[in-house]
């Protein structure tokens, strides 16, 4: 993890020889446009909701923005051998040392594969065991059942739920916590 002065690794390519992450390029404009498309993930993250090519490129560059401004990584999931993006994995750092919050999304033609599953379980190794962090946390709207069952699979905990938690910017949300901690 990065010491007060030290800078955050740079952003990791990983894969496990079905999915590949790593950062994200101009070619991937395609993928944010077909997020931004899809209602619920421009509603609950910073894809833009009305594409541009312009406003593309930019969310791109806030992407890349992230470890510079020591907030954390935002990688593109590609599908092997491919590699065209089909979705987003975020690790973002949280104000408590060694805590991270774990983010995704996949475009709707590359749901129900398991795309979101590998990326996850390769995000929070690579975090729990290279940034040396003690703990990832996810936050999940109830009724996200695919997104539960991601992070079942990822061997998250549910640990609870935080009533009107989320802030969205047309309401607000309860929020369920799943967790992975450091058991080493």
């Amino acid at each position: 993890m990065s010491e007060q002065g030290d800078s955050l690794l740079p952003e990791p390519v990983l894969d496990d020889g079905i999915v590949r992450l790593r950062r994200w390029t101009a070619t991937d404009l395609p993928c944010v446009k077909a997020a931004g498309d899809e209602g619920v993930i421009p509603e609950t993250t910073t894809v833009p909701p009305a594409f541009t090519e312009e406003a593309g490129r930019e969310w791109i560059e806030r992407q890349h923005s992230r470890v510079q401004q020591e907030q954390g990584w935002s990688l593109a999931v590609t599908e092997m051998p491919v590699g065209a993006a089909v979705g987003c994995a975020v690790l973002l750092l949280r104000p408590q040392e060694g805590v991270a919050g774990v983010g995704y999304w996949l475009a709707p033609s590359a749901r129900g594969r398991g795309l979101a599953s590998r990326a996850v379980a390769l995000l929070t190794e690579w975090g729990l065991r290279e940034v040396a962090l003690a703990r990832v946390e996810a936050w999940v709207e109830p009724g996200n059942q695919a997104s539960v069952d991601v992070l079942t699979r990822c061997g998250f905990d549910y640990e609870g739920r935080l009533r009107s938690f989320l802030s969205f910017p047309t309401r607000r949300a309860d929020a369920l916590v799943f967790s992975r901690v450091d058991t080493a």
